[in-house]
């Protein structure tokens, strides 16, 4: 992999893998602390609750923030912010009282505000260090890196928690973010020109991008219809379906995630091995896999055999991963540099609380309908995005348009 010995593309990699690790450490002991400390699941809940508050909140401010700072700047602080809060965080919890609960949560909301720079700022720079026909393989290489440390992330966090003391794991975070922070100190990058390729549209002007770009808007709408989709997938709903459809315990529960992990990595490498092929008919992989999605689905819902189920878990994840991988590339290409990081803060916006909302939407479907009938919905929602990729010619002959311009 050539492009590798780029130092610019292993620091940014290495930036990503790192703060994706110690993200997932630091939400994993919080909520385990919060937990011990409340006894109360919902008051655990709260942690995830204001991140998403946060994240949203920061989307209003990113592109004013690139703009003044610039990406590596952002980037850095971000990572610094977040070991200080980290630190705050694992004071606060340590207390007892309604008051350090508020103010732990509080300490939150600032991790998670300052953790949402990271991914607009990092989806804008990938551009300006990579050339243009490595997109699809540097996202690869990104999202397979991302896999393995969120996988391993959650599959020890957890873990962790039990059996190395809670100052540790905080600890191990908590210099995690500043190695991150390290990592984009060592950028070799024109800051003047990464200042002129931020941010420079109103915010006006970024959400009416954002809907009058046909590729972005029929992309955001796809990701909308998935994520609905995708919140079929939650514990909870797959827990019930493994149990009241297949009459199976959590043993197949957590193999019907550990496949899907695996799956994620491998359409990660299988990107990377067959970036060129992908380059060239982005459109159609996405269409394709968006196919796929729905007919595993499908699948999964009516079978009533677990090993085949665990397949059809296993499957999706490359089909996934190449969807997702491809989206990321077409949106790098179609949005104008200067307005990269604000559209896809404005995109996040949307997002992201519309994420929390589907698993609301989908937990209701499952208790009124049964769990078997929220799957087929998820089949069926899946199938809706096939219908808008094959529908659009601007998406589906994506690659071929713009080379023909």
């Amino acid at each position: 992999m050539q492009f590798l010995h780029n130092k610019n593309v292993f620091a940014l990699l290495l930036s990503q893998s790192l703060q994706s690790l110690a993200g997932v450490l630091v939400t994993i002991v919080l909520m385990v602390r919060v937990y011990q400390m409340t006894d109360s699941v919902f008051l655990a809940g709260l942690v995830l609750s204001f991140m998403s508050f946060a994240s949203i909140a920061a989307s209003f401010c990113i592109s004013p923030v690139l703009r003044n700072l610039g990406f590596k700047k952002v980037l850095v602080f971000a990572n610094l912010l977040r070991a200080v809060f980290t630190i705050l965080m694992a004071y606060s919890v340590s207390h007892h009282g309604q008051v350090f609960f508020w103010i732990t949560l509080l300490f939150v909301f600032c991790f998670s505000f300052a953790g949402a720079f990271f991914q607009p700022a990092r989806f804008a720079l990938l551009p300006i260090i990579v050339p243009k026909e490595q997109y699809v393989k540097a996202n690869g290489v990104i999202s397979l890196s991302n896999q393995l440390f969120l996988t391993a992330g959650w599959g020890l966090g957890g873990l962790l928690t039990y059996v190395v003391p809670f100052e540790l794991v905080v600890g191990a975070a908590i210099c995690l973010f500043v190695l991150s922070g390290v990592s984009i100190s060592l950028l070799h990058i024109n800051e003047e020109e990464t200042d002129e390729k931020a941010e420079t549209a109103s915010a006006r002007s970024i959400w009416k991008d954002l809907m009058i770009i046909p590729v972005v808007r029929d992309i955001t709408v796809m990701d909308m219809i998935e994520a609905l989709a995708g919140s079929v997938w939650s514990s909870a709903i797959l827990l019930a379906f493994t149990a009241a459809v297949l009459h199976e315990t959590e043993v197949w529960w957590g193999m019907f995630n550990a496949s899907y992990f695996i799956g994620a990595i491998v359409g990660s490498i299988i990107a990377i091995r067959f970036s060129v092929f992908f380059e060239q008919n982005m459109g159609y992989a996405i269409m394709f896999s968006s196919l796929v999605m729905s007919v595993l689905t499908l699948l999964f819902s009516f079978s009533p055999i677990p090993l085949l189920c665990a397949l059809a878990c296993a499957a999706m994840g490359p089909f996934y991963q190449v969807r997702d991988i491809c989206q990321e590339t077409v949106l790098q290409e179609a949005i104008p540099e200067q307005k990269r990081s604000g559209i896809m803060a404005a995109k996040n916006a949307i997002l992201t609380p519309w994420s929390g909302i589907t698993y609301s939407i989908m937990g209701l479907v499952a208790d009124a309908a049964g769990a078997k009938m929220a799957f087929i919905t998820a089949g069926v929602l899946y199938g809706m995005t096939f219908l808008i990729a094959l529908a659009q010619p601007r998406l589906l002959h994506y690659k071929r348009e713009s080379r023909a311009q």
